[in-house]
């Protein structure tokens, strides 16, 4: 209480304090000074840094530093020395095609040292916690080069060795460990993005040759989104269905979309995705296929085999699990975002914390050092929940690299569930520490100079007036379907008239439920706030 009274007092004698005579002349006040915090006060700790840092990382700490050691001696990453300390980071204004050759160059001089050695030759269960000890460091760095990295060695490195069989390692591991062949993963599609059994690129057998003939028959069937296409993949995993008389469901082939000089294959086009908000150093690119044919071998045969006169076989009969089989290399996937997650929401709170014992603002007394952002409770409670979530799920997200590397057949299941629930929750949270209004704000405000409707940025439901809640509540007005379509759709930010978007096709007891919970949810905040 007594902490309260002083900065409240603090904040008081600020706006009160009026003085006369206006200062003779103007001295430097040092309300921001550009020393650590660990430079700062005593320099003395609670706790050991090296040992709380061994508990959040949980593991390879020594390989870890050496990574950085390699960062901060090339001038790829550009150092910067400052206060007798070297800073890396990539530089964001740069043009995006500078961003994505920089991000490939970065990733060259990484496999030059070393870094990529094993990660695919060896023995998974001994090597998977290093590569993820590597991808969290070069995501500190920037998140482009561990997205890259992981589309080569996660997602098309995975298909490889998950789907692929002993002819396909021999030919593709070593290879893309080296990054003599480039990878991605070409799985998603324009019309049916994360829907992969609605994808609608096709792949037929043509047993007089011997031959795949991949095709894309309609613009919605065209590859979206792969990361490494537009520029630098030399071949890719692409999953279509495969037609051997009937449908056989989803397949994945492998496909070689440019040559050892970088240019584009016969009978396929390819597209750039263009400039992105984020993640400039990723060359996104979309795909077609015009009866590109490919080796019989090419198919990815771990699963499902194709005989050269033209007869599938399976060892797994059911469809479904099948089809489960063949999405194995999305687990990888799903790891790395999990655990970045929490790597992006560190970066981010480790900025807005030095900075908040950094920066100071108002004093008790003029002439007197004004208070450290950090001391005050309203700041401290904005930040220091979001820490304790970020520890709580850094544990978690070492828990879900356990279980990744000690997984069997009979836990896949359990590893597929954990890894969709904390790359959602991981996100989420990413997002909450993360997000920023401000083009929000800036939208608004240009819509409201020129007095026009909202278009842009999901907020076309503006352009309605909002519903007026009545403000005698009761129980007949809760019970009102009206008043309860209405609540919802204000609160969650639908557009007025209009049914929630995905929730139409419910059952009407259904949908009104659900409204149902979310307006009483929205009540009780209002009432208790």
């Amino acid at each position: 209480m007594d902490r309260a009274f002083q900065r409240t007092k603090i904040l008081t004698n600020h706006l009160l304090l009026q003085s006369s005579d206006p200062p003779s002349s103007l001295s430097s006040n040092a309300c921001l000074s550009y020393s650590a915090p660990e430079d700062s006060e005593s320099g003395n700790y609670a706790f050991d840094i090296e040992e709380m840092r061994s508990l959040i990382d949980g593991h390879h700490v020594k390989e870890r530093d050496w990574l950085f050691g390699l960062m901060m001696r090339s001038e790829l990453f550009n150092p910067k020395v400052r206060g007798g300390k070297v800073f890396v980071s990539p530089d964001y204004n740069q043009p995006m095609e500078q961003q994505r050759e920089l991000t490939m160059k970065r990733i060259e001089y990484l496999q030059g040292k070393g870094v990529f050695e094993g990660w695919l030759t060896e023995k998974e269960e001994e090597v998977v916690l290093r590569i993820c000890a590597s991808l969290e460091v070069l995501s500190i760095f920037d998140h482009s080069i561990n997205i890259k990295i992981g589309v080569h060695f996660f997602l098309w490195g995975g298909a490889i060795k998950h789907l692929g069989t002993k002819h396909h390692h021999d030919k593709w591991l070593r290879a893309t460990e080296n990054y003599t062949v480039r990878g991605c993963f070409a799985m998603t599609e324009l019309g049916h993005g994360s829907n992969v059994r609605g994808i609608e690129t096709i792949t037929t057998y043509d047993s007089n040759t011997g031959e795949f003939v991949i095709n894309t028959p309609c613009e919605s069937a065209q590859k979206y989104w792969i990361g490494g296409a537009a520029n630098h993949a030399t071949h890719a995993a692409v999953f279509s269905q495969h037609i051997n008389g009937t449908n056989q469901g989803v397949h994945a082939f492998v496909v070689q979309i440019r040559d050892a000089d970088g240019n584009i294959c016969r009978n396929i086009r390819i597209a750039d995705c263009g400039h992105k908000i984020g993640l400039n150093g990723v060359d996104n690119g979309r795909i077609w296929f015009d009866n590109v044919r490919v080796p019989r071998e090419n198919l990815l045969n771990a699963v499902a085999n194709v005989s050269p006169d033209g007869r599938y076989t399976s060892p797994i009969k059911n469809p479904d699990q099948r089809f489960a089989a063949f999405m194995a290399p999305l687990t990888g996937g799903r790891l790395n975002v999990s655990v970045n997650a929490v790597y992006q929401s560190k970066v981010g709170l480790a900025i807005a914390i030095r900075y908040a014992l950094t920066r100071r603002a108002f004093s008790l007394k003029r002439n007197e050092p004004e208070v450290l952002l950090l001391d005050y409770p309203s700041h401290q409670r904005r930040l220091f929940p979001l820490v304790a979530k970020t520890y709580a799920m850094s544990f978690a997200a070492n828990y879900l690299k356990m279980l990744y590397r000690t997984r069997t057949p009979e836990s896949i299941k359990t590893m597929h569930v954990v890894s969709s629930s904390f790359k959602a929750t991981f996100s989420w949270n990413n997002m909450q520490i993360l997000q920023v209004s401000k083009a929000l704000f800036a939208e608004y405000i240009a819509v409201r100079k020129r007095n026009k409707g909202f278009k842009a940025l999901g907020l076309g439901h503006m352009n309605k007036h909002r519903p007026v809640i009545p403000s005698q509540r009761t129980s007949t007005t809760l019970r009102c379907s009206e008043f309860q379509s209405q609540g919802g759709k204000c609160r969650a930010g639908f557009h007025y008239g209009e049914e929630p978007p995905r929730l139409s096709k419910l059952p009407s007891i259904v949908l009104r439920l659900l409204i149902q919970i979310v307006t009483y949810h929205c009540l009780y905040t209002s009432l208790t706030s």
